[in-house]
Order: C-alpha cells, then structure tokens, then sequence
C-alpha cells in the first residue's frame, strides 16, 4: 500500500489544479505568494489530519497486462520517422490517439488504451474524443464570418452586444479573440462553485468527498444570463488591450454574441455554418457523439467522472470528433476555407503576444491545446509543409511526466521525428 501521506499530498494537489481546469487548453499561475504560502501550509494540516483516517479505499485501475495493445500503421512513404515514433509511444503509459500527416497522406497512425475501460472497448481511429479547447478555433471562424456579412465588426465594444455584462463598454471583440481583454476566467476563478480559496478551509471530509463535489460540480448545467451575471462580479485582471492572459470566458462571450447575431444555438451554427459547408464529417459540436470516456489521473489514483456537461464548455471547448475528422479541418485551416484571406489574416496574426484567434502562432506552425475533464488533447500545423500532429487522449493529466507525457509533450517529441 502506498505511503498514506504521500498519497494525500499528491491527490490534494491535483485536487487544487483539475478544479481550475475542467476545459481549458492553459494553466493559470497564481499571483499571490502569500496566499500560495497559506494554501501550503494549509494543505499540510488536511494531509497530516487525513494520513490517520483515511481508509484503505482504492480507486479502479487497469493492470498493466490487462491494458489493451497499441497499435501502429504506417500508412504512406513520407520523411517521418515512424520507428523513431513507435519506439517511443511504446515508452510512455498513452491511452488515446495520435494522427501524423504530411501533405494530403497521413503518414502514421497509433492507437492505445481502452475508450471504454469498463467494456473494455480498444481506441481506435474511429474513437471520438472530446477536443477541449481546439474547439476555439471554430468560434473564432465563426465570428470572422458575422464579421464579412456586416453583422458586426471585430473593432466593436461587448457592450453593442452584451450591455449586461459589467465592464462590457472596455473591451472589444478583437481583446476577446486574441486574449487581451482582462477578464477572469471562469474556470479559475471559483464561479462553478471552487476556488482556490476555498483550501484556506479545506477539511479532511472535503477531501475524502472529492469524487462527488466534482459529479455534482461538472453536471450542473450553466446558463447564459447566469454566466454573464457572476461574470460581472469579478473585476478585470487588468487594462484590456494591455496584456495579454489566457481566459475562457473570452470564448463563451463570444459564443453568446454568434448566437444572438445567427438566432442559432451555437451548435446549430457551427453544424450549418461550418461543417456542412466544408462536407466535414466525424466532427460535432456536441457530446452526444462520443464513443469514448474520460479518465482523470490525479497522479496515482484515478477517477472516472462524468462527462462535463455541454453548457460548461460551450463555445470554449465543446467540439468532439476523431482524429482523422480534425485533420481535415485543419486541411480547410491551410486552405484558408470558407473565409477571405484577409479574415485569415487577422486569425492567424499572433501580434505583440503570439496568441491570434483561437490559435498560438509560433514560429513555422499553429498549435492550440485542450482539456475536458477526462481527456487532454494537442494539434500542431505547419501551412507551408503540410505537416500536422494531432494527439487525442482519453487521459487527463493534471502535469505531464516522462512516464506519462501530456499531449502537447507527445507532440513536441514527434515533431522532431520529420526529416
């Protein structure tokens, strides 16, 4: 049996990070030291308390020997490395996907763990899997295309749109598609119902009852009008336009503002907007598809919770799909689909901060991240090349390891496996 104390200490620190990222792509460090330094000392009174009653309960896991076989396909000549890339997937513990393309040919394949671990169904290529945050790449789409219709412009103030919202008259659409508009994120801040705070009291009951806080807390549907009035009680982070920090409510503001101007759910637009124009098939704005379930490892012990429900992703992350259904629309993304060049221009403009719309521009490639409860995901796009790397996981690690790599890690190995 593993160290009592050890254990708890572990399980209480993933508890603090996986209550603040239940769908986004980023973390978000925390800017008091002094309250860092009491929610430390804090959590070691919880862990000593709890080392002497904690029972010898054990959550679920699957034997290594029990654990499906990954498998690999090569599947056209290209100059990826593919034995490289095997050889190291077989290193790490993935449960998951991973798609490598080149040019119009996927390249490598490589499927491991179960999608459904209680029937024991393998991954496969035709497993759907939440995208989490990769989802911000079809709102920002979307909002380009209100914008060349005339429905609205990206130099705009929220409060044309959203006059509910507090600080709606400060903030434009552009501060919300390129992260610089100074909101707190929802996900972070303690809105759904925690916080880091709430550690200043945490007790050993919260603790032990840490699987049904996070039931009731992802299950629970959020409304819109409900989103925008406790978005209003938390003051910006700071001057819009000044810096720049990763925040989820930017997206599901904007996710309000597509369905105003559409008269659609947001679901609804994407499905008719986007996907049908684009012939794109194995890719739904919606959960009702998933063949898979999520699993969240808080380092060594494991929950298998509910899927989060649509209305606390929205347009923030609530895309699913396969690997193979992501690849073609990033196949539309370096075909500068459906939306002018200059539209893409301004998507693919990473300015000051090298964040654009949806997108992290880095230097020679696009990449964007995700993460559900239950799953982290990661795709990687180079235009000129036509090299892609998507990594689908069923698997939500709250920090990557050598053992057991994130899925934006996964990707940066296999990108230096192109010659």
């Amino acid at each position: 049996m593993h160290n009592t104390y050890s254990t708890l200490k572990k399980i209480l620190s993933g508890i603090l990070a996986l209550s603040v990222v239940l769908a986004c792509a980023c973390g978000k460090s925390d800017k008091s030291e002094t309250q860092r330094k009491t929610r430390a000392k804090k959590t070691e009174e919880v862990i000593s308390d709890a080392s002497e009653k904690e029972t010898e309960k054990e959550s679920e896991t699957d034997s290594g020997s029990d654990k499906e076989e990954p498998a690999a396909t090569e599947t056209s000549p290209s100059s990826f490395d593919a034995d490289q890339a095997k050889s190291y997937m077989s290193s790490v513990d993935f449960d998951g996907v991973v798609l490598v393309a080149e040019g119009d040919q996927i390249v490598w394949t490589y499927a491991s763990g179960y999608a459904d671990r209680k029937n024991k169904t393998p991954n496969t290529m035709d497993t759907v899997f939440e995208f989490g945050s990769i989802t911000k790449q079809f709102t920002a789409v979307a909002i380009m295309q209100l914008e060349e219709q005339g429905l609205l412009s990206t130099d705009d103030k929220l409060d044309k749109y959203i006059p509910e919202y507090k600080y709606a008259d400060q903030i434009t659409i552009h501060q919300l598609l390129n992260m610089t508009s100074g909101i707190s994120d929802y996900l972070f801040n303690g809105m759904l119902g925690f916080s880091f705070d709430d550690f200043d009291n945490m007790t050993v009951e919260m603790l032990l009852d840490f699987e049904n806080t996070m039931t009731k807390l992802v299950t629970t549907p959020l409304s819109k009008d409900e989103f925008v009035t406790k978005i209003s009680e938390y003051p910006l982070d700071f001057t819009p336009g000044t810096q720049n920090e990763y925040s989820n409510s930017n997206y599901y503001l904007l996710g309000i503002i597509i369905e105003k101007l559409s008269g659609m759910s947001y679901d609804e637009y994407v499905r008719k907007n986007i996907l049908e124009p684009l012939g794109l098939k194995d890719l739904y704005p919606d959960i009702d598809h998933l063949t898979s379930n999520g699993r969240t490892d808080l380092f060594i012990k494991s929950f298998d919770l509910p899927h989060q429900d649509a209305t606390i992703s929205y347009a923030v992350g609530v895309m699913t799909g396969t690997a193979e259904g992501l690849l073609e629309w990033e196949k539309k993304v370096m075909d500068k689909a459906l939306l002018s060049s200059q539209s893409w221009d301004k998507i693919l403009d990473g300015g000051a901060f090298g964040y654009g719309y949806g997108w992290y521009i880095e230097n020679g490639y696009i990449e964007h991240s995700g993460m559900t409860l239950g799953y982290n995901t990661n795709v990687r796009v180079a235009s000129e090349s036509g090299r892609v790397i998507i990594v689908l996981s069923n698997i939500q690690l709250l920090e990557g390891s050598d053992k057991k790599p994130m899925s934006s890690e996964i990707c940066d190995e296999l990108w230096n496996y192109y010659g």
